[in-house]
């Protein structure tokens, strides 16, 4: 569906689609059921829909960790673009309750519908993957005018860092939606054993092909579930 006095259409995932800004690497439109309609592409003419970064999230994590050293959760705060924040709060003008309720209830449908993607959170020990619990605790608001979302995503099984290798990553499988650490930002941890450990964050290193490939996406096309893992960070984490 293409609107095109509003340079707007629907993709096949049920994303409506308007492109906000352009990067070396792009990033393609599309997000999970919590955020259906909340990505908006360009359209030009009849030419497909190139991969353009229009969503994205700067990301802080923090590794927590219990009384014996092990990981157990990582916390994670998204800080999601202006347009993505206005798009949303524009709508809850004649919510009923607050805006901080509002919000918060926003937080909650998005984390309840992420659960079935793990929260675009993938965490390995040893290079296995972890099992991920639920998450409960979560806090949502505005922070200079962007929305902002902290959520602890749990670990099924605690792991200890020194005796199996773990690394983590946060990213949107089918690279519709950009999740980052901003540039030179430190992984924190917490926990009375969380001295002496560090997180270095490993930066995507994607190949051209895999590029070529985002770039050349058409807006209806199948998303590729597994395009997002390519253009992902990576976290290893490392304990004494």
């Amino acid at each position: 569906m293409v609107d095109a006095d509003e340079d707007v259409f629907e993709m096949t995932n049920g994303c409506i689609c308007r492109s906000l800004r352009e990067d070396l690497v792009p990033t393609l439109c599309g997000w999970t059921k919590a955020l259906l309609a909340l990505m908006l592409c360009f359209v030009a003419g009849s030419s497909p829909a190139r991969a353009h970064p229009h969503a994205w999230i700067d990301l802080r994590s923090t590794v927590v960790l219990d009384a014996a050293g092990r990981v157990t959760a990582i916390e994670q705060q998204w800080l999601f673009d202006p347009f993505y924040t206005v798009f949303i709060t524009d709508g809850m003008s004649g919510a009923t309750g607050t805006r901080a309720e509002a919000l918060m209830a926003l937080a909650r449908s998005n984390l309840q519908n992420l659960r079935s993607y793990d929260y675009f959170t993938e965490v390995r020990a040893g290079g296995a993957k972890v099992a991920l619990g639920t998450v409960s605790e979560f806090e949502s608001e505005l922070r200079e005018d962007r929305l902002w979302m902290r959520f602890v995503v749990p670990l099924a099984t605690p792991v200890d860092p020194t005796e199996r290798a773990l690394a983590f990553a946060v990213f949107d499988p089918t690279y519709y939606v950009e999740i980052l650490h901003l540039q030179g930002d430190v992984v924190a941890f917490r926990g009375v054993e969380a001295g002496g450990c560090s997180g270095r964050i490993v930066p995507p290193n994607p190949t051209t092909e895999a590029i070529l490939l985002a770039q050349a996406m058409d807006r209806d096309a199948t998303p590729d579930a597994t395009l997002g893992s390519v253009f992902a960070e990576r976290v290893e984490v490392t304990c004494p």
